[in-house]
This record gives C-alpha cells, sequence and structure tokens, in this order.
C-alpha cells in the first residue's frame, strides 16, 4: 500500500508532508511568477514614464521584495510547524537574514513615495518576527499552541494589510503620473489579470490533485471501517497508491480486522469444544474431553487438570499433550495446585523464569515440561475450587493473546458448571434407582398382601354367606342388619383386593386381556344388575339404553370391570335423587360407551391427572367421599388395552360424562380368526 513516486527529482516513499510541500512550493513559485508576471507587464509604461514613476517603480520593486521576504519567511514557519522538516527552517532563516536589507532598500527607494507607510510596515513586521521567532529551534519558546498560531496568522494579516497600503499609496502615485497613458496601462491590466488567472487555476488544480492523494485512500479507509461496523468482516483495505502514514494507517486497520477474525474463529471453535464437554453426563468423562479441548482451542503443547479430592467425584490428574510436543507434563500433573487461591475462572497468566512465580515446586515441574507461556485458572462451585486447569505453550512460542485467556476461562467455568450438572444428574439418576427399586417393592408387596388376603376374605364371605342364609341357625332383626354391614363391607373389601392385584399386573406388565366376541348390550346389563342394589340404597336411579347389538372383540370380565368401575363411581358421587344413565351406540367403526351423572363434577385443575393412579379429585377428598384412587387408572389402561380410548367432560356441581370409544368387530370370519390369534398371542 506504499506508494513510490518521483518527486523533485527523487524516487521515494509518497508521504502527507512531501505532497504538502509540493503544493506550498508550487503556490509560492506561481506567486512569484504572477509578481514577476505583473512586474513585466508594466515595463511599456516604465520606459514612457518619467523619473518620477522611475522612483515609484523602484519603491515598488523594493516593496515587493520586502513582501516576497515575509512571504518566504511565513511559508518556512508554517511548513515547519506543519512537518518539521529542516528545509522549512533554513528557509524562515534565510528569510530574516534577507529582511533588514531589503527594509533599507525600501526605505531607501521610498523616502519621498511611502515613507509612513513604510514605517507602519516595518513595525507590522517586526511584530510578526518577535511572535515567529520563539517557536524556531535554537530559540526559546515551545510548541505553539492554536491560539499562537492564529494570533501569528492575524499579525500576518496586519502585515500583510500594511504591504498593501504601500501598494495603494504608490498605485495611486502611479495612476497620477501615468494618467497620460491609460492605454497602455489597459493593455498591464489585461496581461496582469490573465497572469493570475493562470496561477490560480494552476493553484487550483494542484490543490485538488494534492487534496485527491491524500482523501482518495483515506476515503477507502473509513469505507472499509464502515463496512467491518455493518458485519462484513471479510472486506479489507487495498491501495494501490497512498501517503506512507495513510498506508500505515491502513495497514493496522487490516491487522486488527485479521486479529478480530481469528477471535472469532476461536469463539465458534470454543463453542464446538464447549458442547462437546457438555454432551457428557458423566464427571470423569467431562473432565476428560474438557482437557483435550482446552489444549485443541488455543493450540497449547499441553493441558493438565488437576482435581481436588472429592469422594465420588473424578480423582486424579487428566493430561493432554499435541502431537510432537516436547517436554513432560507429568511432574506438573503430581504437582498440588493449592497455591493457586484465587477465586474460580481468575487467570495466572505467566512463564515460569518471568512475570508472577508461583511455588517453587510448580516452577520446577513447569521447567520439566519446557513451558514457556502458561494458563492457569481454578474451576468449581462457587468461590471453592473443584480443581485446576493448566494449558502450557513450549518455550519460544507466542505469548498468550487476551482472548485466548478469556477462552480459557470460560471453558473452564463451563467445566465447573457441567461438574456441578453432572453431579446432580448422578445423584438423580442414583434417587430414580432407589425409588424404582422402592416401587418395585411396593408393588410387589401389594401383590403379595392381596393374594395373602383372598385366601381369609373368601372363608370370611362363605360363612357369612351361610350364616345370613340361616343354615347355622335363626338371626334376630339386629343381628341380620349387623351381617347386612359386614356383607357390603366384605364386598367393598374384595373389590379393593381385586383392583389391587390388578394394579399391580398392570405395573408388572403381566395382564392378560383374553378376546373373543362379546356383546356389549350383555356386559352393560349385567352391571346394571350388579350395580342397582347400591344405587337404590342411595337413592340414585340408574337407566341404560341400547339401541342395537353392538359386538367387539374383548375381555369380556375386564371389560365388565372398567364399566362397573365407572357406573360405581357415578353413583357414588351422585346424591340422593341424582340420576346415572349408561348408553351404548355405533359410530362408523366404533363402538360408543357414555356414563353420564348429575353427581358433584370434578374441578377443572384435577382432569388433567384424573386417570393417574392413587390420585382422588379434590373436591371428593374435601368431602370425605371414601376412594382408593385405582379405579379410573384401571379403567383406563383396559380401555387402551382394547384398543380404544377414554375421555371426561366435568363441570363442578353439574355432573361427569365419561365416553369409552372401542372399535367394533369385524367380520364373522375375521372376527373368529382373530380371536384365535389373540388366544394363541
Amino acid at each position: 500500500m506504499r506508494s513510490r513516486r518521483r518527486l523533485w527529482g527523487r524516487t521515494g516513499p509518497v508521504t502527507v508532508g512531501g505532497l504538502m510541500n509540493r503544493a506550498f512550493t508550487v503556490l509560492i513559485v506561481i506567486v512569484l511568477v504572477t509578481g514577476l508576471a505583473g512586474l513585466l507587464s508594466s515595463a511599456p509604461a516604465f520606459l514612457v514614464i518619467s523619473g518620477p514613476l522611475t522612483r515609484v517603480i523602484e519603491a515598488s520593486g523594493a516593496q515587493a521584495a520586502v513582501r516576497a521576504v515575509l512571504t518566504q519567511a511565513q511559508t518556512g514557519l508554517d511548513g515547519y510547524l506543519l512537518t518539521g522538516a529542516d528545509t522549512y527552517r533554513a528557509l524562515y532563516e534565510q528569510a530574516k537574514r534577507q529582511y533588514p536589507g531589503a527594509m533599507e532598500d525600501l526605505r531607501s527607494a521610498a523616502a519621498d513615495v511611502v515613507a509612513r507607510q513604510v514605517d507602519e510596515l516595518d513595525a507590522q513586521a517586526t511584530r510578526w518576527w518577535a511572535m515567529a521567532d520563539p517557536h524556531i529551534p535554537g530559540t526559546p519558546g515551545s510548541p505553539p499552541s492554536d491560539q499562537e498560531i492564529i494570533a501569528i496568522h492575524e499579525q500576518f494579516a496586519r502585515e500583510t494589510a500594511a504591504s498593501r497600503a504601500i501598494n495603494a499609496a504608490l498605485a495611486a502615485r502611479v495612476a497620477q503620473i501615468n494618467r497620460t497613458n491609460d492605454v497602455m496601462n489597459a493593455v498591464s491590466l489585461v496581461m496582469l489579470i490573465t497572469t493570475i488567472a493562470v496561477g490560480l487555476i494552476l493553484g487550483v488544480r494542484i490543490g485538488r490533485s494534492t487534496t485527491r492523494r491524500i482523501t482518495a485512500p483515506l476515503a477507502q479507509v473509513l469505507d472499509v471501517l464502515d463496512r467491518l461496523g455493518r458485519g462484513d468482516h471479510d472486506t479489507r483495505v487495498r491501495l494501490d497508491a497512498a501517503p506512507v502514514e495513510v498506508g500505515t494507517v491502513a495497514a493496522a486497520l487490516n491487522a486488527n480486522a485479521d486479529a478480530a477474525a481469528t477471535e472469532r474463529a476461536m469463539l465458534r471453535s470454543f463453542q464446538l469444544h464447549s458442547a462437546a464437554v457438555r454432551q457428557h453426563l458423566s464427571r470423569a468423562h467431562a473432565v476428560v474431553a474438557a482437557v483435550q479441548a482446552a489444549g485443541e482451542l488455543v493450540d497449547a503443547d499441553h493441558a493438565v487438570i488437576r482435581m481436588v479430592p472429592d469422594e465420588g467425584g473424578p480423582s486424579g490428574p487428566h493430561v493432554w499433550s499435541a502431537p510432537n510436543a516436547v517436554g513432560d507434563p507429568a511432574p506438573l500433573a503430581a504437582t498440588p495446585a493449592e497455591w493457586l487461591a484465587a477465586g474460580p475462572a481468575t487467570a495466572f497468566v505467566a512463564e515460569p523464569d518471568g512475570g508472577p512465580r508461583p511455588p517453587e515446586a510448580e516452577v520446577a515441574a513447569l521447567r520439566m515440561a519446557e513451558a514457556g507461556p502458561v494458563i492457569s485458572v481454578a474451576f468449581g462451585e462457587g468461590s471453592e475450587p473443584v480443581g485446576h486447569l493448566t494449558v502450557i505453550r513450549r518455550q519460544g512460542r507466542a505469548a498468550w493473546h487476551p482472548y485466548e485467556v478469556h477462552l480459557v476461562c470460560m471453558l473452564a467455568a463451563d467445566l465447573g458448571r457441567i461438574l456441578t450438572q453432572a453431579r446432580l444428574f448422578e445423584h438423580a439418576n442414583e434417587l430414580v434407582t432407589r425409588l424404582q427399586e422402592v416401587d418395585a417393592a411396593k408393588t410387589e408387596f401389594l401383590s403379595t398382601v392381596s393374594h395373602e388376603l383372598r385366601t381369609p376374605l373368601t372363608s370370611v364371605s362363605g360363612y357369612l354367606e351361610v350364616i345370613i342364609d340361616q343354615e347355622a341357625g335363626p338371626l334376630t332383626s339386629i343381628q341380620d342388619r349387623m351381617l347386612e354391614v359386614i356383607d357390603r363391607n366384605v364386598g367393598r373389601l374384595r373389590r379393593l383386593i381385586e383392583d389391587l392385584l390388578i394394579m399391580s399386573r398392570i405395573e408388572a406388565g403381566r395382564l392378560v386381556l383374553n378376546r373373543e366376541p362379546i356383546d356389549l348390550g350383555a356386559v352393560i346389563e349385567s352391571v346394571s344388575q350388579v350395580v342397582e342394589p347400591t344405587a337404590h340404597k342411595t337413592g340414585v336411579t340408574v337407566t341404560h339404553e341400547i339401541s342395537e347389538p353392538i359386538m367387539i372383540n374383548g375381555d369380556m370380565s375386564h371389560l365388565e370391570r372398567a364399566i362397573i368401575n365407572l357406573v360405581s363411581n357415578a353413583v357414588k358421587f351422585t346424591g340422593d335423587g341424582g340420576t346415572v344413565t349408561v348408553t351404548a351406540r355405533t359410530e362408523g367403526p366404533e363402538a360408543v360407551i357414555v356414563v353420564r351423572d348429575t353427581g358433584i363434577g370434578i374441578p377443572a385443575a384435577d382432569l388433567p391427572y384424573l386417570f393417574t393412579r392413587f390420585f382422588r379429585a379434590s373436591n371428593a377428598t374435601r368431602q370425605a367421599i371414601p376412594g382408593t384412587g385405582l379405579g379410573l387408572a384401571i379403567v383406563s389402561t383396559i380401555v387402551e388395552g382394547h384398543g380404544g380410548t377414554i375421555t371426561v367432560d366435568s363441570r363442578e356441581g353439574v355432573g361427569t360424562t365419561m365416553t369409552i370409544r372401542i372399535p367394533l368387530s369385524e367380520a364373522p370370519a375375521a372376527t373368529a380368526a382373530t380371536a384365535n390369534t389373540v388366544g394363541a398371542s
């Protein structure tokens, strides 16, 4: 991006100072040429005009010389303040040496023409010299402030005004002397204007060229900055020709963009490595993955994780080394890291023989690993470290960049969180295993107890039936009522035991459905007969409606139990004077059984949990209505085992509707085949 051009006969790098120097020099030349042209354009008049005009011209020449000297001094001062070049200082000092002689010549030539104006010019020039001298090396002073520079320029403007006053006075004298030579003056004026116009055109072109050569590459730099800011991270400054200073800025911008690209690439790599570590639910596996991720992430030679002893956690050091790595990290892995007492994710960055020094044992171990730049960081839960991560580059390799240190700290912090999550996961697994064992033991206990209760309950039920039938002798009315209560509770206990047995089979996966063609109408008739006595005692009316014969493939006993559970629940939760209606119909390929009651209903918040085992509706619990919470869970399992579904629609205080949908039987031949297949299975 550095441009080399031929400048003043020499080839070298183009600088902003060089361009400005050339521009100012050319402008000075234009000013001098313009002045010379003006003098030459006046030559015919000089030849014609008499001696007084000659003296005026001499005065004008002396004035021009003084003006040129002052202009040269101003140019030298400005150039030196801008670039610090010795050339400008020499220009200034030369002008200062020439000024006394030029001013003396002006006084001599203009003694009888513009003496007062010359005194004023000399006074203004003397003040300007006094303000400018302190800012040239070799004289007392310091670099000028902006206010001082403005004051110098304002003083130069007053000096210029005094010079112009002399020119005006001389011009007036010339006009007075040369009134008879108007034509020649007009011609001279035209020549002078033409020369000035040419000088202005040249000056504008040179200024624009200089400006373009500086601002065009700067515009490219600004454009790249804007594009980088808008997310175009691949753009770079590419200059064919530019001043050295602009090229340096562009190179620095490109270097920063490259560094930012490297940081983004490393951040993406960090995300991948961190994800690879997070996928491990075992603490030991997570530590092994983390030590490899740390080494690969920052292009280290060795990575070591030293764990704080923890019962049940990963133990021992974990070491990763890059292919062809030099040095032995084993001594470092065996060195305790308790000296790193900083909080987790706070990095210790050093070299074994430079910067902060860890304990001598650590330094010796690092030397054995031929370590150069080192990063050590503690990680853990809260302020208590559970381990220490150390990454090493061999001697002679580049020092760590700040973003590399940051990424290692982030990875260590991630590892601390991952270990915490893994520990919680392991504990949760242990808890789940124990809960499963407890649940299995509970299920086995319920199954065993239920089986054991059936035998004595059968004996109690048999003898109770003998007594009620008065085979053992007559009963009083009081004894009869007592035995009815006992019989009712024995039946209730029998149903509870049957529910527990079925639930234990369901949980053990041993519920067998023996499918055969059955008529739902017959099942519902049987259920109504079973439930009717209980409903009659509680003042609940039970009705059933069957529009047509409905045949399905199912297990007669289990379907009957499911429907009994639904109808019994409806009767139990319906008050005196209420009704329970059981209907059965076909809809397309399905048989639909609906049990509708006018009972207490179910709260909306309880509906999602209704078919969960041991769950009971909150209003039933508040009203102390007895129940185990197993009935609907058993119903749901039986219906699903028949390939059907059960849904509930309920409003608290209004009533509940349970709807069962079960596939109908196929054609008779197909039905028999299906029944045989199911029975065989």
